[in-house]
């Protein structure tokens, strides 16, 4: 009982499917008086209606009837089992009004006349999918066409007579969406996976090499430079007199030579103008004369 159940409940999920996916087919032109636009496989000029898929999926339009007559909607149907019937994302197909089915699956069994309305109908026979006005005073060789309204190019409600366009897209192509371009040029995704799969590699690197320099400037492994300052021509020209003054020992002149050194190398801060300031270092024991002495006189 629940396997049962269970079919019903998928036949229904399909039938459903089907249903919406033939929604979005829609009667895009039709010509009915064909004097100087394609030929059929037999040679003649028949009349024909356009028929377009709006969805990004494929659809099988097999089972469904056209007509031109509201009273019988069932006037020429599809035929099922042949390949011609499916129309992938996008794609057109001409139906030619011969009013000759037998001629093939594209052959339908009436002739449209200006002034009547074309019905696209549902394989129930009386879902009427869309439907489509032929102006009585529509001119020998001009088709009525619909056109996109909207920017996705799903929305046809733009109905006017045009110049035939068989097999063409009726609608504005520089107005397409980046998402219908990149489905029609790569539609299999490899182009979308690949940029994908680039983009989240090159962040996994530029993660890693932030991390790795963070942590070796932070344990030490990694040392910045520190730019040393310099001093300017006065202050060079200064230390040179003091250095070069009668009564300077060498011990006065390494003094200022450190005290220049730290200075410059900003290991100490002077609060002073015009003052260096040597600050002493803790010192370990290896330099620290102090513990070479004695602390009492040597005795004999």
């Amino acid at each position: 009982m629940k396997r049962l159940a269970l079919i019903l409940l998928l036949s229904a999920s399909a039938a459903t499917l089907r249903g919406q996916n033939l929604s979005d087919l829609i009667i895009s032109e039709v010509l009915p008086c064909n004097d100087s636009s394609v030929v059929d496989a037999y040679g003649a000029r028949s009349p024909w209606i356009e028929l377009l898929n709006t969805s990004q999926g494929a659809v099988n339009f097999a089972g469904c009837y056209l007509s031109d007559d509201p009273e019988n909607l069932r006037k020429s149907m599809i035929p099922k089992g042949d390949a011609a019937t499916l129309l992938g994302a996008g794609q057109l197909v001409l139906l030619y009004c011969t009013g000759d089915r037998s001629q093939g699956t594209l052959y339908l069994d009436f002739v449209p006349s200006p002034g009547s309305e074309v019905y696209l109908v549902s394989s129930d026979g009386r879902t009427i999918i869309d439907s489509i006005k032929i102006p009585s005073d529509l001119p020998a060789g001009t088709s009525i066409a619909k056109f996109a309204t909207d920017i996705k190019e799903t929305q046809f409600d733009d109905v006017r007579p045009s110049k035939p366009t068989p097999g063409t897209f009726n609608g504005r192509h520089e107005q397409r969406s980046k998402s219908q371009m990149m489905s029609e040029n790569d539609p299999h995704g490899f182009t979308l996976s690949l940029i994908a799969v680039s983009v989240v590699f090159s962040a996994l690197i530029i993660l890693f090499l932030i991390y790795n320099l963070s942590g070796n400037i932070f344990t030490g492994k990694i040392r910045l430079r520190r730019s040393r300052r310099q001093p300017d021509p006065e202050t060079a020209a200064a230390i040179a007199l003091a250095l070069s003054m009668e009564g300077n020992d060498d011990a006065v002149a390494a003094a200022i030579a450190a005290a220049l050194h730290l200075h410059y190398a900003e290991s100490v801060h002077d609060t002073e103008s015009g003052i260096i300031t040597i600050q002493p270092r803790n010192a370990s024991a290896w330099c620290d004369n102090s513990l070479n002495f004695r602390k009492t006189p040597y005795k004999k």
